[in-house]
This record gives C-alpha cells, structure tokens and sequence, in this order.
C-alpha cells in the first residue's frame, strides 16, 4: 500500500504534537470509561462488592504485635 521510502512524509502533512496528544488524551478518555462502565455493573464493581481487600486482612492476621524490650 504505501512504500517504506516515503512514509515518512505523513509527518509533514500531520503534527506529531497534536497527534500524541489528542492519542493521550482519548486513552485517558477510553480508559475512564471502561473504569466507570465496570464500576456501574453489580458483577464487576469492586468498590462495594463487601470483599475486603486480601491484602489488607493478611496484613492484619499476618503482624502481630509484639513489645520492645527496654
């Protein structure tokens, strides 16, 4: 379709700025979305799903408290 020679000459036609730019900007966009489309869903939302975090309860089981010896 197009020669490897002339390839190129598409980044004189376009700017690369604005092109990375508006790129960024409609992943931060696509990325938002896709987080608040599985955040509206009762089987995706893990925010009030009522299952803490793993982390946090093996932290808590995991560290006991143990007294400094003076």
């Amino acid at each position: 379709m197009f020669s490897t020679e002339s390839l190129w000459k598409i980044w004189l036609i376009m700017d690369p700025r604005r092109i990375l730019v508006a790129l960024f900007a409609f992943l931060i966009v696509l990325g938002l979305a896709i987080h608040m489309i599985l955040l509206s869903t009762a089987d995706f939302n893990w925010l009030e799903d009522g299952v803490p975090a793993k982390s946090a309860v093996s932290q808590m089981q995991v560290t006991p408290v143990v007294p400094q010896r003076q």
